[in-house]
């Protein structure tokens, strides 16, 4: 198994237990992109960048996010849990692509940089230092 195919199951794994679904829900695109299947409670699109572009290399790039529920701490427990997956296999930022008022907010509160006004990244090591001071 890759790495893409291995973060793909364990986020996988994750929304499952989170959103209480009983089958796989996750995928991974042919060109390397993580994806939810068409449901109701979550969505996630999930760019995984090694190379750097627009964001810095080595890079898990929110690019859509959905909850059914919102203000519930769904944004801040995926943030965390991707901030694991990061550390596990050695990525050293999270990003997030085209933000609108929410996730915005949400960034900027959460230690994110904008890099251009419409996407934002924070270093793994801020990020997890983020949650630590929350504990």
């Amino acid at each position: 198994m890759n790495e893409y195919e291995e973060i793909r199951k364990a986020i996988d794994i994750y929304l499952m237990e989170r959103f209480k679904y009983r089958r796989s829900i996750v995928y991974l695109t042919h060109n390397k992109v993580i994806s939810t299947r068409n449901i109701s409670r979550v969505e996630l699109y999930l760019r995984v960048q090694r190379v750097g572009y627009i964001f810095p290399p080595d890079c898990l790039i929110i690019a859509r996010i959905s909850f059914r529920k919102e203000r519930a701490g769904n944004g801040t427990h995926l943030a965390r849990f991707l901030s694991e997956i990061a550390v596990k296999y050695g990525f050293r930022y999270i990003g997030i692509e085209s933000v609108n008022e929410k996730s915005k907010a949400f960034a900027e509160k959460s230690g994110f940089y904008s890099i251009d006004g419409s996407n934002y990244a924070v270093s793994v090591e801020d990020l997890t230092t983020y949650f630590q001071d929350k504990i």
